[in-house]
């Protein structure tokens, strides 16, 4: 059951017309009267708080792109329409417009700008910390939207505008990237006053022994994710973009460098929208990843019933096939599901000693890894935009992976079977090694490019809309690549997957209609566009044909 965010009275609720979120965006936009005097960092952490959001997991990661690329099914069979995205998709786009995000990092230059000059140079660089986190989020909303506003956006407590004009997606990204080029060589100049920084309250990276040169990375990582999309519109940019990024010797170099908010047990609570229950494993993966002996395995699935993986049908024709079909009408747990405290480290499992008692580890929310950022690295070299060895950055990735998620499992505190009597054992270096040999997993120039998106994929189970961003960039997984998809059909017609969010065009009463209007007809002229703003299968500037 979904859980409702926004509470209210029930006189209010009758005095009032607009969503809980837009009326929070007009207060934080337009009424300067709301913020007093903050220290930034109070800002900062508030907005690294409020950057997951319940509703996206509820309806975006768990029922939409989680379904979409194979990675999970509901428990008892996906419907005709689960390719369709519902009304409430595109959850992104209120969280950083309507939410903490785009307002609360906005604030901070502002809040810096209002202090003593010499106050004023102790903070150079946690605006330049600032300004990489709202790129990122800028670019996480535009990826799947387009056009967006951003130049003129959070501005109007300022003396800007409550009605921002919209960037066109291209020039965005060239924003974007700007932002973080002068964000980067901003952090790496020596300053002459000693810099105040975010300490405890970056949740990033406020813990490592030098969180200047941790955002270096993360900002030189984010210039290579960005620039990766311009792989078809604007390759020469992206060869650029990639080769003066590369020369700088401040890089990931170790999973500890990643970019991961990590949260306390009952932040992704288990009990409200974040509910891991009702979600089975796929067939596709489960089936490849026991095949291969992938080690992440018993970290993104549990055993089923009888204490084996068994996956379920994505294909809805293929969960009705009467030679099937009684598989979803045994038992409940006939299938592997998700692991819940992967997903939600309060969970408590039904079964075993501790049935009922509730988790206590960490939780953990990807932004940008090292594993990532290793297979960046190696489809740049694999499609000789670098002059890195692709298949030393491919081995170097998967390996990272394993190891994260490894990580992670035992800080969450997972169990390997549904209801919660097995212990999980550690992923150890000879398993790693072993699934390194393994056919398809051994890396092959023939299959370089099909590989290195297959593990990338793997390696996004928690990061589901950049697996659905490399399936659109690269075309993999699909029914025939390293791992093999299987063919959705749905009373035997083809099912196609979404390749954008729901672009809702505002009513002509609303005060940025002409904006968004203008923005939308520019977007139109694009040939891959689609049918209008409402055709999901249509597609943005940076997903060219």
């Amino acid at each position: 059951m979904k859980i409702v965010k926004c509470i209210l009275s029930l006189s209010f609720l009758a005095l009032t017309a607009g969503s809980c979120k837009k009326e929070n965006f007009v207060k934080v936009n337009s009424d300067p009267n709301t913020l007093y005097k903050v220290d930034p960092a109070d800002q900062f952490l508030a907005a690294a708080a409020g950057c997951q959001d319940d509703f996206e997991y509820y309806y975006d990661v768990y029922r939409a792109m989680n379904y979409w690329l194979q990675y999970s099914t509901n428990q008892t069979g996906n419907a005709l329409g689960f390719m369709n995205p519902s009304s409430n998709f595109n959850e992104r786009y209120g969280k950083v417009f309507y939410g903490r995000v785009g307002p609360y990092l906005s604030d901070i230059p502002h809040l810096v700008s209002n202090m003593p000059a010499d106050e004023q140079a102790t903070r150079v660089y946690q605006q330049s910390i600032a300004a990489i986190f709202k790129a990122y989020y800028a670019f996480y909303v535009s990826d799947i939207n387009g056009s967006i506003p951003y130049s003129e956006a959070f501005q109007a407590r300022y003396g800007g505008t409550l009605y921002p004009k919209y960037d066109r997606q291209q020039d965005l990204f060239d924003t974007l990237d700007l932002q973080i080029k002068n964000a980067v060589n901003t952090l790496e100049t020596a300053q002459t006053a000693t810099q105040t920084l975010y300490g405890a309250k970056d949740p990033f990276y406020g813990t490592a022994a030098d969180q200047v040169k941790e955002w270096i990375g993360a900002g030189n990582a984010l210039r290579l994710k960005i620039a990766l999309r311009l792989m078809k519109q604007d390759p020469a940019k992206l060869q650029a973009i990639a080769s003066e990024v590369i020369a700088d010797p401040n890089q990931m170099s170790q999973n500890s460098d990643g970019w991961v908010l990590l949260t306390g047990p009952n932040y992704a609570n288990a009990t409200g929208n974040y509910n891991p229950n009702g979600f089975a494993a796929s067939k596709p993966l489960i089936d490849f990843m026991s095949a291969k002996a992938d080690p992440r395995l018993r970290i993104f699935y549990t055993t089923n019933n009888v204490g084996n993986y068994l996956g379920s049908f994505p294909s809805p024709d293929d969960a009705t096939n009467p030679a099937n079909a009684a598989l979803y009408k045994a038992a409940a747990d006939t299938f592997s599901v998700i692991q819940p405290r992967l997903f939600a480290p309060n969970y408590a499992y039904t079964g075993g000693p501790n049935a009922g008692v509730v988790g206590t580890g960490t939780g953990f929310f990807p932004i940008l890894t090292y594993a990532e950022y290793c297979f960046i690295r190696a489809d740049l070299a694999a499609r000789n935009i670098s002059t890195d060895d692709a298949a030393t950055w491919y081995t170097k990735g998967i390996t990272a992976s394993i190891q994260f998620y490894n990580t992670r499992a035992i800080d969450a505190g997972i169990l390997t079977d549904a209801v919660g009597l097995v212990d999980y054992v550690p992923v150890t270096q000879g398993e790693i090694d072993a699934y390194l040999l393994k056919p398809d997993i051994a890396f092959n120039p023939a299959k370089a490019l099909d590989q290195i998106a297959c593990q990338a994929y793997l390696d996004f189970y928690r990061q589901p809309s950049e697996a659905w961003a490399w399936w659109k960039r690269t075309g993999f997984p699909n029914t025939t690549s390293v791992v093999p998809w299987s063919d959705l059909k749905g009373n035997g017609n083809e099912l196609v997957m979404p390749r954008r969010a729901l672009l809702v065009p505002k009513f002509e009463s609303d005060a940025n209609y002409d904006n968004q209007k203008a923005a939308y007809d520019e977007m139109a002229t694009n040939p891959d566009f689609g049918s209008g703003p409402g055709d999901v299968y249509g597609r943005v500037w940076w997903d060219k044909k």
